[in-house]
């Protein structure tokens, strides 16, 4: 396949057909993943892991949609293309380094780390231990892969994270076939280092080839002055990474695949929002582009008519999605190993977490005007009291009412990140009017 940069309609249109196909594959994956193995401590650990790496990355990913993209564009257009490069080949060098002396000193502590970042018992985690260890090299290969496709869809190729993901989904499928009965649930992330180093090599030649990247230009002083806005984001990304793995470590404490039925919903919900995040991310490029051609009238007017729309198609797809939970959960995966008690778990659990998808929608297309205005601390600060109350409702609710009491947190908290952002952002259009 021939991977060029596209227009902004084209790159939706295209980011549109390829995050159907990419979601197909992870969805086809989850059946699988539920056929052969059901829902155990085995892919309960999996899929903390897992989770916890995805999350892990997207902390780079948010610091170079945010931050360095931004820069990065006005680097190019007004200085020169070698200045791009040495600043975001500083950044990227500087992360990989951080994340393999984290590598080094957690191999060195042993089996201690896992005990502490997770609540399972420790038997199990012996049991499954490569799969802690290989998620070690994943999150290294996850976190470089994002960085890599967010600097090429700054350069128009809005496809391309969704070619990634769908190689990623496709290996980890191709060594659950190969390799369930020899070593199971293993087998899943072991396909997922593979199919990440592929992409690596993958992004790497084309960087090269279509863009002439040159990867030995560094210069570490062109993103000094930016630490200060660098290192608050990559704080307040922790306490998310922090508040999104929390309920799950406390939920592990409770009965063997509720994490797995948990991940199985969202995941299912999460299917329709990717091509919503790539229209996301094609409307991040078009307000920056509108920032730096001093438009600022366009940008919110833009994000608030996408917004909108995104809402109400969401709102739509969520109430069908409701009506036809039963179906989803004991026809499509309740086949195989799944336990029926667990799909009686899971339909409830999809009908009530597929109303968040509407305010996801709603507050995607609205974070990206905080990112292209640099409203970077007013983002931090608003995120970091939303976190702070999402540890204390869940840790109420899970308590008294275990992965039902989950489900109710998260929707709560998806309307009050929309609500306050939408308040935020009004109450500053309102400002610019007035004076």
């Amino acid at each position: 396949m021939k991977l060029n940069s596209e227009t902004y309609k084209k790159g939706a249109i295209h980011s549109s057909f390829f995050s159907v196909l990419a979601k197909g594959v992870a969805f086809v994956q989850h059946l699988l993943i539920a056929y052969y193995f059901g829902a155990n401590t085995g892919t309960d650990l999996y899929f903390y892991l897992f989770n916890l790496v995805i999350l892990i990355g997207g902390m780079i990913q948010t610091i170079a949609t945010s931050i360095l993209i931004p820069q990065s564009m006005l680097l190019r257009h007004s200085v020169s293309a070698k200045a791009e490069m040495k600043y975001l080949n500083a950044f990227m060098y500087g992360f990989i380094s951080l994340i393999l002396l984290f590598i080094l000193l957690v191999s060195l502590a042993g089996d201690r780390v896992p005990e502490l970042i997770t609540n399972f018992p420790s038997e199990d985690i012996e049991k499954y231990i490569h799969i802690y260890y290989a998620s070690l090299w994943l999150m290294l290969l996850m976190a470089t892969n994002l960085y890599l496709t967010e600097i090429l869809v700054s350069f128009k190729f809005f496809s391309l994270p969704l070619v990634c993901n769908l190689l990623l989904n496709g290996g980890i499928i191709l060594a659950l076939l190969l390799f369930k009965e020899t070593i199971g649930v293993t087998s899943m992330i072991y396909g997922s280092c593979i199919a990440s180093a592929i992409n690596s090599i993958i992004l790497i030649i084309l960087m090269k080839r279509k863009l002439q990247w040159k990867f030995l230009l560094t210069d570490f002083s062109a993103i000094s002055h930016q630490w200060k806005s660098i290192t608050g984001l990559a704080f307040n990304q922790g306490v998310v990474i922090f508040a999104s793995t929390f309920p799950m470590y406390l939920l592990s404490y409770y009965q063997p695949g509720v994490i797995t039925i948990i991940n199985y919903a969202q995941k299912f919900i999460q299917a329709p929002l990717a091509w919503i995040q790539q229209f996301a991310a094609v409307l991040q490029i078009k307000l920056n582009n509108l920032k730096g051609d001093g438009k600022e009238h366009e940008i919110y007017q833009s994000a608030s008519r996408i917004a909108v729309r995104l809402f109400l198609l969401t709102l739509f797809t969520s109430l069908v999605i409701f009506l036809l939970r039963g179906f989803i959960a004991e026809t499509l995966f309740g086949l195989g190993k799944m336990p029926a008690e667990a799909a009686t778990k899971l339909s409830y659990l999809i009908g009530l977490l597929t109303f968040s998808m509407p305010f996801t929608a709603m507050s995607l297309a609205y974070m990206k005007v905080f990112f292209t205005q640099g409203y970077i601390r007013q983002y931090v600060a608003i995120m970091l009291f939303v976190n702070a109350v999402s540890c204390i409702m869940y840790a109420i609710s899970i308590f008294y009412w275990q992965e039902n009491g989950y489900a109710f947190v998260y929707i709560l908290i998806e309307i009050l990140t929309t609500l306050i952002i939408w308040l935020y952002l009004q109450k500053r259009l309102k400002r610019k009017v007035y004076y």
